[in-house]
Formats: structure tokens, sequence, C-alpha cells
């Protein structure tokens, strides 16, 4: 079994680097897709906002030997991730993890996550559960009815099935054609620990500004109302769905090896 991360490497300098240290034992290869410019979602973004990124870091790294560095611009956040499926098909890889610059694995649960699929080998997708956490590490996000895992996102893809990216991160198989024969990862095996607001206020204007979801809500009303306002009383904070984030508490677990010393 072959089996290959990728990662979409724009604005994601405060991560790339832990995400792949983090990958790098478990997995044959790790494709980076570099992008001097974001997607089109948002032209005036285009016009602003530059991958201020050294590749020289990432070539001049320890694990440089397992990194194939895809670079491009790109329309589409699929037709990024697209690139990376065309080059893991012609490696042989078998299974293509999707794991974003800003998503953090304990290296026990990579283990059981390989496991895992050895025994399922036959699913399209394989979907897990995520934390996500909010401000900081000290701050993980609730559902709406409190659950601290607020998503099951898509996880894995079987490239042996024809399985390509149709949307964002959504795939879809043989160009639409079959239905997507999925399956979840159960949490005991792994959940993974999702950094996607642990940031800075100018690192959050330039996420959502750039981002694949930039037309889906008012920016301006939900970053001054809910993101520059939030207190530990806030409620739903969810940038599309409020309430489906109905608020953040403080975190009393344990981080993935990656990143705990960020707590």
């Amino acid at each position: 079994m072959k089996i290959a991360t990728h990662v979409l490497l724009f604005g994601q300098d405060k991560w790339i680097m832990r995400n792949i240290e983090n990958a790098y034992p478990h997995v044959d290869i790790i494709y980076v897709a570099y992008s001097d410019k974001p997607w089109d979602y948002n032209p005036n973004a285009k016009k602003i906002y530059k991958n201020s990124f050294d590749l020289k870091q990432i070539k001049d790294s320890a694990f440089i030997d397992k990194i194939k560095i895809i670079e491009g611009v790109w329309a589409r956040e699929e037709d990024q991730r697209n690139a990376c499926v065309d080059l893991a098909l012609s490696d042989g890889i078998d299974y293509l993890i999707i794991h974003d610059a800003d998503e953090f694995y304990f290296n026990e649960s990579w283990i059981k996550i390989k496991n895992f699929i050895r025994k399922h080998p036959n699913f399209d997708l394989y979907k897990i559960g995520w934390y996500c956490f909010w401000k900081s590490f000290n701050y993980i996000l609730l559902d709406s009815s409190g659950n601290k895992i607020t998503g099951y996102p898509e996880f894995c893809i079987n490239l042996k099935n024809g399985v390509r990216f149709q949307s964002k991160r959504r795939p879809f198989k043989n160009n639409g054609v079959d239905s997507i024969n999925s399956i979840l990862i159960p949490n005991e095996v792994a959940i993974c620990y999702h950094g996607s607001y642990v940031l800075s206020n100018e690192e959050l204007l330039q996420k959502i500004n750039t981002w694949g979801h930039t037309n889906d809500f008012n920016k301006e009303k939900w970053y001054n109302n809910v993101w520059l306002k939030w207190n530990e009383d806030s409620v739903n904070l969810h940038l599309v769905n409020p309430s489906a984030w109905s608020k953040a508490i403080k975190f009393d677990g344990d981080l993935p090896e990656i990143i705990s010393d960020m707590i």
C-alpha cells in the first residue's frame, strides 16, 4: 500500500513545516502544491495577496527526500488538489490523504489510520472527525449540540477507484458517473486537530479573503462582530451557519506531539 499526503501552500507560513514533519515518518510521498497567488474566488484578493513563504525552507529541510513540490497558479481549490492527484497517480500512489497545513495528528494516530485503511481497503473515501480550535489551542469550538467534534470532513481518497476532487475537498468518482462509497474512521482510531482559527487578526483576514468560502458570508460583518468582539461568553461563531459553532470553551486535553508546544 503506497500512501501520500498532499498540502496546499498559500498563506500557511506558520504551519507548513510542522505539517510536513507530522506526516513525514508515516507516508511515502508528501505533495506540496505551491501557488504564488490565491484562487479566483475573490478577484480583489488576487491583486493584493502574494505567497510570502520561501520554498527554500522546504528544499533545504531534512524532509525533502519524501517531498514533491508542484508549482502553479490555480483558479479553484479542486484544481490545485487535482494537480496532486495527477502526480500521485503517475507515482503509483494508492491512497491520497488530504492533509491541509493546519491539520495535525498524534504519531500513534497515523499508525492506526494506516492499519484501518489496510483492513478496509476498498472504500472510495475515508472521513475523519475533527476538533477545531479558536484563537489559540487553548480554546476548542463546540457544535450546536455542545460536542467537541464539530464535523467529519473528507480525509483520504482511493486513487485506484478513479476518485478525484469535484468541489474544494469534496471528491467524486469517474467524473460523477459512480456514487462515492465512504467510511468514517472511528474516533478511537484518530481525530484531526484542526488549527484553522488559531490565527492572528492579520492571518485571519488573509484567510477569509482568499479561501474557497470567501463568497459564502459577509466577511466584514463577521470579522468585526464575531471575531474581534469574541469573549468566553460569545455564542454562534460559525462564519456561514452561526449556530453550527455554538461557542468556544477552554481545552484541557493533550495536543499532537508536533504542536504540543503551542498550548
